[in-house]
């Protein structure tokens, strides 16, 4: 048996791709069910939230996605990760629903699933104007109330977010109820300086914000959370991510004292 050519791969991968958008929804439903049905694996909804992230069915997939928003805490994820596989179409969708007022109760939660699909698209044209269109729609959210949706939008801008940006996250740091909103401000200032901001524009603009929060903070894994984005912004080191995954106290404390003293002499 000979080798195959470049032309029986592509062939194949071809006959793959049609197969796939041609699935119809009664036998995608009908395959959700038996996942449900029984004791599905990660593998197993993997699979099947890759087809179907491949197929034409973009209102049933978000269907499901929807379903699953409802019923939080979200066992599988996979739906959500893979309705990026639907391309500009499927970004297109997702704006059009994020307007309809019949969608309203899951516009958050739509905006943090367009920053996640946008993410694997940086290298493609529309990209740069998705990103615009989207981006007041998640300042907006970041004053849901919401905590769990009020991270995820959190961590959307420091993907998605601009210079404009960096005085909200500020603010979210130092003074959100919620700890892990504080937190995730912290990385996202961080995760900014990886997005396309300087880290210059981040550090010049956040110095005293970030001595206020370290100063202000009394949980211990999001004072390291703080500590540790800003000495990567600083190019220092305080604190070992292990050390605040354990919240080591001492360890943490320790940063703290050493972030504020060299942040004060800046």
């Amino acid at each position: 048996m000979g080798s195959r050519t470049t032309n029986d791969i592509l062939a194949e991968l071809e006959k793959e791709k049609l197969e796939k958008e041609a699935l119809t929804e009664d036998e995608m439903s009908a395959r959700y069910s038996q996942l449900l049905a029984g004791d599905s694996s990660k593998i197993d909804m993997f699979d099947f939230a890759n087809d179907l992230g491949s197929s034409k069915l973009l209102h049933y997939h978000f269907s499901l996605i929807c379903q699953q928003w409802d019923s939080f805490p979200i066992k599988y994820k996979e739906l959500f990760h893979s309705f990026y596989r639907h391309d500009i179409d499927g970004i297109d969708f997702l704006f059009e629903t994020l307007t309809a007022r019949t969608q309203e109760k899951y516009h958050c939660q739509i905006a943090h699933l367009i920053a996640s699909c946008l993410t694997k698209f940086t290298h493609r044209d529309f990209y740069q104007e998705s990103r615009k269109k989207l981006i007041p729609y998640l300042r907006q959210f970041t004053d849901i109330k919401d905590n769990e949706q009020r991270r995820n939008i959190i961590i959307t801008i420091g993907w998605l977010g601009s210079v404009s940006d960096i005085q909200l996250l500020c603010q979210h740091m130092r003074n959100d109820e919620d700890s892990l909103c504080r937190a995730w401000s912290a990385s996202s200032l961080m995760q900014m300086s990886f997005h396309g901001v300087t880290v210059k524009s981040i550090t010049s603009r956040t110095r005293e914000d970030f001595i206020a929060a370290i100063e202000a903070e009394i949980n211990l894994f999001t004072l390291g959370c703080i500590v540790e984005s800003a000495q990567i912004l600083w190019k220092k080191k305080w604190v070992s991510t292990s050390s605040v995954e354990k919240v080591d106290e001492e360890k943490i404390l320790k940063a703290k004292a050493s972030a504020i003293r060299f942040l004060s002499k800046q």
